[in-house]
């Protein structure tokens, strides 16, 4: 009766997942998660299998490309490592110097990494936006990013909020998500010059050498770079030079995905990479917790004195 039952779940399950996929695609899953008639009789085993494979669907199967989404995990790796150091030079006293030397290299690394990834995952979708509204308008195709670039933005507003509750003097004014945000409003125009803005890109990070020199009294212009005198943030990511890195993003995307065509670079074909995709595929979510449950968690060391 057990072996009846697993067959049963089994012919449920292939059922539910060809109705969502291709033949092709659930040929392969029907392959994969068989029964092998009766012979099974092992229960945990063929339930872990099940899991094993449909996870396995969902990272390999869907329309992303898994080298992206393990870039982003190792982003976020490295954010998170930052951040721990970070939080325990600044509320627990350690000799960590957070702000030069490898530890700088170490955020400059992140945030070259997120923002080159930004660029790159925006050329792919415009493209794809594009290929399935071919005859659509630009006001049309732009609605879309639009909506996106004020959800990051509202976000980053939602970091400078809690920031400035913690700390008046030095609040997140212009950080990774506002970056991020206003990239995804201003990369549309840039759209039509495809590879060509590595060239672009590479003339906004060379404006950084000019922006040093200029000196405002207002905060108006910290966007761009343009800071007042005693200006203090934890967090200052501005377009210049940054977004010269986004648009670098979006020439390799547009060299290595869209103009190629030929589906992703590589081939993973190891279960780790199955769970090692999905911080990567929630970047924001986890951007947004990562902080609270880091103190939260070294709140909890420094309250039995491991700290």
């Amino acid at each position: 009766m057990l072996s009846n039952a697993l067959t049963s779940i089994s012919d449920t399950i292939k059922k539910v997942i060809a109705s969502t996929i291709c033949k092709k695609e659930f040929f392969v899953i029907n392959c994969a998660i068989t029964t092998e008639g009766t012979n099974r009789s092992d229960a945990r085993r063929f339930g872990r299998r099940i899991m094993t494979h449909t996870l396995s669907y969902y990272v390999f199967m869907s329309h992303r490309y898994v080298e992206l989404d393990l870039l982003r995990t190792l982003a976020i790796a490295m954010m998170v490592t930052y951040h721990g150091a970070y939080d325990l030079s600044q509320f627990y006293g350690w000799n960590i110097h957070v702000f030069e030397g490898g530890w700088r290299l170490l955020w400059q690394s992140t945030v070259t990494l997120f923002l080159l990834l930004v660029g790159c995952s925006f050329a792919i979708s415009w493209n794809r936006h594009g290929e399935k509204h071919g005859d659509a308008s630009f006001r049309f195709r732009y609605r879309k990013y639009l909506l996106r670039g004020i959800g990051v933005i509202a976000c980053g507003m939602l970091v400078s909020a809690v920031t400035f509750m913690i700390d008046p003097e030095t609040y997140v004014r212009f950080g990774i998500l506002h970056v991020i945000g206003v990239s995804i409003l201003l990369l549309p125009f840039f759209a039509f010059l495809k590879e060509g803005n590595v060239l672009i890109g590479m003339l906004v990070i060379s404006l950084m050498k000019i922006i040093p020199d200029a000196t405002t009294d207002t905060s108006l212009l910290l966007p761009i770079g343009i800071m007042p005198s005693g200006f203090a943030s934890v967090d200052y990511i501005p377009l210049i030079p940054w977004f010269g890195v986004v648009l670098i993003g979006y020439a390799i995307g547009e060299a290595l995905y869209v103009r190629r065509k030929t589906g992703a670079l590589f081939t993973f074909n190891f279960p780790l990479f199955t769970a090692l995709v999905l911080p990567g595929r929630n970047a924001l979510l986890i951007y947004l917790l990562h902080q609270p449950i880091l103190l939260g968690i070294l709140g909890i060391f420094g309250f039995f004195g491991i700290l």
